[in-house]
């Protein structure tokens, strides 16, 4: 077991570094929010992917779900059994791990990835995780939708930025 999940990390493992800023990060007027959350749902939505091994995609879906705001960080890429997860090890902290609200960019990543079951993100011996189940719980809905429905991405991003 514990050799099965060395090679599934030593095989899918993506390491990225210098991700500091988010392309959907928008500051300022309702209007950027807006053009922000427009061109967020543009890269989100071309990007989602069936597959959490399709590593190019998640790759640039990690990054427009917002998780490059948060400093610099190597991506692991569960995918050889269930649960399929991605973790996401922030190597390089922008600000403190427990003053990042990692909820919105772990659901976007849960919903644009159709087989995601779960977003963990470590830091310093810290972690915050979120499931699909979990998810989909707060937003009283499948969060599956957001990469199936644009309009649900759509107003859940406009819903983020009020």
């Amino acid at each position: 077991m514990v050799r099965n999940v060395v090679g599934s990390l030593v095989l899918a493992a993506v390491a990225l570094s210098g991700c500091t800023s988010s392309p959907g990060d928008a500051q300022g007027t309702e209007a950027s929010a807006t053009v922000g959350s427009d061109a967020q749902a543009q890269a989100l939505w071309a990007h989602r992917t069936a597959y959490v091994g399709d590593n190019s995609k998640v790759i640039s879906l990690v990054d427009h779900a917002g998780f490059g705001a948060t400093g610099s960080y190597a991506l692991s890429l569960w995918t050889t059994s269930k649960p399929y997860a991605v973790t996401i090890t922030v190597t390089d902290p922008a600000k403190p791990f427990e003053t990042i609200d990692f909820s919105a960019p772990a659901t976007l990543l849960l919903g644009t990835v159709t087989n995601l079951d779960a977003v963990h993100v470590t830091s310093g011996g810290k972690t915050y995780s979120l499931t699909a189940g979990q998810a989909s719980a707060t937003l009283g809905h499948d969060v599956k939708t957001l990469g199936t429905d644009r309009a649900a991405l759509d107003r859940y991003l406009r819903s983020l930025a009020d």
